[in-house]
């Protein structure tokens, strides 16, 4: 019988879920402190709060999009599951 390494099972170019870079978490942090100072200093309600942080997101994303100039079939698609009609 043939007994094989124990990397012989395991793809090469397979990796795990790749970590956060220290930019990265901090962008996130920031964000989750906006949305706490916008709820408890300004007064917002939770629901407007969420509206707000996401509606910034998908124009970030857009414009992130565009600048890089995305394939214009994924960047369709992205509008028109944002702009099309309810599910």
């Amino acid at each position: 019988m043939v007994k094989s390494s124990p990397a012989a099972c395991v793809e090469p170019g397979l990796l795990g879920p790749r970590r956060l870079t220290g930019s990265e978490a901090v962008v996130i942090v920031i964000i989750i402190c906006l949305g706490a100072v916008l709820a408890t200093v300004a007064g917002m309600n939770i629901p407007a709060v969420l509206q707000l942080l996401a509606g910034a997101g998908t124009v970030a994303a857009l414009v992130v999009a565009m600048v890089t100039r995305a394939p214009q079939q994924g960047l369709r698609r992205a509008l028109s599951a944002l702009l099309g009609p309810p599910a």
